[in-house]
């Protein structure tokens, strides 16, 4: 996955409400280091058949929290190794992870590292999860570590940018996003 590509899914995460729907799940995710904060909020499960991927996204406020699944064949229980997220999408399972705290004065980008996004099935066979991970900021290299969970989500198909890479070169990032609701 080409690093524009991974800013453009960052930013409309974090830009953008994610929708309520049925089905969607919520997402939690604690942080501690350089920054300290948490979130909870609604979520959202997309698949991309073409690039063979799941993103997952939830918004609180201006805080953004996303993940990308790299599945061997299909989204299962597994666990996924948290690797930077460019290459992620070479080495499945595998995952990579995006966070963007809003403070008083500045917007601090961070991603994952290294660790691990580990899925369970439940009982009406809708998938939760832990996060253990370690995120670098994109500024500054200053480190968090960050512990969340995904839960009672189902996976709907994706229906906004999913296709292949945003050319690198691309001076507007968010162009590629066909149909994201960016702000």
């Amino acid at each position: 996955m080409q690093a524009a590509f991974w800013a453009a899914l960052v930013y409309a995460a974090a830009c953008s409400t994610p929708p309520a729907r049925k089905g969607s799940g919520w997402i939690e995710a604690e942080w501690t280091g350089a920054d300290t904060g948490k979130m909870a909020a609604p979520m959202t499960a997309e698949w991309c058949d073409v690039r063979r991927a799941l993103e997952i996204r939830g918004v609180a406020g201006d805080t953004g929290f996303g993940l990308v699944l790299y599945p061997v064949d299909t989204i299962d229980v597994d666990s996924y190794r948290i690797l930077p997220p460019i290459g992620a999408d070479t080495a499945p399972p595998s995952a990579a992870i995006a966070l963007r705290v809003f403070s008083t004065n500045t917007v601090q980008g961070y991603q994952g590292d290294s660790g691990s996004v580990a899925l369970e099935r439940g009982k009406e066979g809708k998938l939760s999860g832990a996060i253990h991970a370690r995120a670098r900021s994109v500024v500054n290299g200053q480190l968090v570590a960050v512990t969340g969970k995904i839960g009672d989500f189902t996976i709907v198909p994706q229906k906004r940018g999913c296709g292949p890479d945003i050319p690198a070169d691309s001076a507007d990032t968010s162009a590629g996003l066909s149909g994201a609701d960016v702000d």
